[in-house]
């Protein structure tokens, strides 16, 4: 596939071209890799249209090849004073089923180490335990499984 050119979304002529695919993007992941809770798929619009305005509380990196969207991110910033700085959360990844096996997502990680999105000093994903050649190619660029358990709630479910 050669290399891809890995960018933020932004407003204007990147929104029009790649919004709708990225949407759909979004919706595959889901399919083929369940979330361990209930996804609204009508609030993917306003993910993306939060990151494009408002691009501080994240953003939405393209994966192109030949300017053909194949494949989308999700980053997140926020402060982690364990890490002493910004965690470059990668709330969401994926790469078409017909590009995938050709280095993407591995291209990925290196463009998040030479560019450190949000001045991050690490990354952290989840990744679904049925997932092993995801996992397996997190590890390969670096990602270790936490001693922590991470523990989450929708807050309308606390102390319900």
């Amino acid at each position: 596939m050669g290399e891809c050119e890995y960018r933020v979304m932004r407003e204007g002529a990147d929104a029009e071209r790649y919004v709708a695919g990225v949407i759909e993007m979004m919706r595959r992941l889901y399919a083929e890799d369940e979330a361990a809770s209930k996804v609204d798929e009508a609030k993917f619009p306003a993910t993306i249209q939060a990151f494009l305005t408002q691009p501080e509380r994240g953003r939405v990196e393209l994966f192109l090849h030949r300017k053909d969207l194949v494949g989308y991110a999700l980053v997140v910033p926020y402060w982690s004073n364990e890490f002493g700085g910004v965690i470059a959360f990668l709330d969401e990844m994926y790469v078409k089923p017909g590009a995938r096996g050709r280095g993407i997502g591995r291209e990925m990680f290196a463009y998040l180490k030479r560019t450190k999105p949000f001045d991050a000093v690490a990354v952290w994903l989840e990744v679904s335990p049925k997932n092993v050649r995801a996992r397996a190619m997190y590890e390969s660029v670096g990602l270790r499984e936490r001693r922590n358990s991470v523990l989450v709630a929708r807050i309308e479910d606390i102390l319900a």
